[in-house]
């Protein structure tokens, strides 16, 4: 990722804040560098997730390869948390692949990354699906926030798709539904951004 591109889940945090810790994450954000696999923490459970779908390897892969990268690690403790919740959201769900769609958004100074991980077919119904592996639990306001974004971003692909996002942790996924009310919402806080990247 080049150092003027931000992800959703980054637009989320900065969204979810308020007053001052907002100008402290644009700070953090534009001058945190060049992107290294190293300081994106859930980088190996991330690879392992989609490798057991994209290329069949199924879920039993998943805890060796995600573990393989992070040994002697301070991130070993949450990848078992992290692999453990995967694991046991799938169980004896049959889930089809297909990649999923993303979108690039390009603003004054950044550029937003629109990246769900997953496209799966669950129960017969294609799903986008957002993984969200942080130890808070999802709150409402956060997936409201990444519905808003990836409804207004995503092309319609597949047709008839449901956009989600996964709270590994706790094993629970959420469908995700427009609440065009959100839009001016997050048009004011992209511009915020924008703005806040200008002046610092």
């Amino acid at each position: 990722m080049s150092e003027n591109r931000i992800s959703l889940t980054d637009f989320v945090d900065f969204v979810t804040r308020a007053g001052m810790p907002k100008l402290t994450k644009v700070r953090q954000l534009k001058h945190r560098g060049e992107y290294h696999m190293y300081s994106d923490f859930y980088r190996g459970a991330r690879e392992a997730i989609i490798a057991a779908h994209a290329e069949g390897r199924g879920r039993a892969s998943i805890g060796p390869a995600a573990l393989a990268s992070v040994e002697h690690d301070r991130r070993r403790p949450h990848y078992h948390q992290v692999i453990d919740g995967y694991v046991g959201w799938w169980g004896r769900k049959a889930l089809e692949w297909s990649p999923p769609p993303h979108a690039l958004r390009r603003f004054d100074g950044f550029d937003l990354n629109i990246n769900p991980e997953l496209g799966l077919r669950i129960a017969g119904v294609p799903h986008v699906v957002k993984l969200y592996f942080k130890e808070p639990p999802l709150s409402k306001r956060y997936a409201e926030v990444v519905a808003c974004v990836m409804h207004e971003s995503l092309p319609a692909s597949p047709p008839g798709a449901e956009l989600a996002i996964l709270d590994v942790r706790r094993r629970r996924l959420h469908c995700l539904r427009p609440r065009p009310e959100l839009s001016a919402l997050v048009a004011g806080e992209l511009a915020a951004l924008e703005t806040m990247w200008s002046r610092i």
